[in-house]
């Protein structure tokens, strides 16, 4: 089954290229956005070690929690490690104004102020929760829909006694991504073709909401 790839790498401050939310019905996948330029003005920084351009590499980021509440709902541990977790205001997260998230958002009526995004990192996988204020995590996924630009693979899965969309891009060189929503919030969970095992897997989305 081929959809339309709606998204825009989540870029976390230093450009790290993690993932994005597309769909041919209700579905997303990964693709590349422009990154954060600078630093948000409105948070102090305190600098930090996490992983970045997805699992196994790392890089000193600075450290944001805009929204706490959102970083709760990411597993603690994966796979026996700690999970590094930050979370984003809209504002901070969207950095350039002609972004496609910024074209999302209009589209349901809302403004940066009312987008969350919650970053969750281990060596071997990520997670990332975006939340958007009065949406349904359908529907933020049916926006995405109409903002399709490239094509991949959509196909169902389960794991951890939930069903998700294993997203695989149309270019082989990027990784499977796997999408699940639940109420207001969508997950994404990503890795390496190495590091995210069925195990990890399994356990991500048992531990998520």
């Amino acid at each position: 089954m081929t959809a339309r790839r709606a998204g825009t790498t989540l870029a976390l401050l230093a450009g790290a290229a993690l993932l994005v939310v597309a769909c041919g019905g209700s579905a997303a996948s990964t693709a590349t956005p422009p990154p954060v330029t600078q630093a948000p003005p409105t948070q102090p920084a305190s600098s930090q070690a996490a992983p970045s351009e997805g699992p196994g590499a790392s890089l000193v980021l600075p450290s944001f929690h805009a929204n706490a509440n959102l970083e709760k709902l990411i597993p603690a541990q994966l796979g026996g490690e700690a999970v590094t977790t930050q979370s984003m205001s809209g504002a901070q997260f969207l950095g350039t104004p002609n972004s496609e998230f910024a074209s999302v958002l209009g589209g349901l009526g809302k403004q940066p102020s009312d987008l969350s995004v919650a970053f969750g990192f281990t060596t071997k996988a990520s997670v990332i929760a975006f939340q958007i204020n009065g949406v349904p995590g359908g529907t933020i996924l049916d926006a995405f829909k109409n903002a399709s630009t490239a094509e991949g693979t959509i196909t169902d899965a389960s794991y951890g006694g939930k069903a998700v969309k294993k997203l695989t891009p149309a270019d082989t060189s990027q990784d499977a991504s796997y999408i699940y929503t639940t109420q207001d919030v969508v997950f994404v969970v990503g890795g390496t073709g190495t590091t995210l095992t069925e195990a990890l897997l399994n356990e991500a989305f048992s531990k998520l909401p």
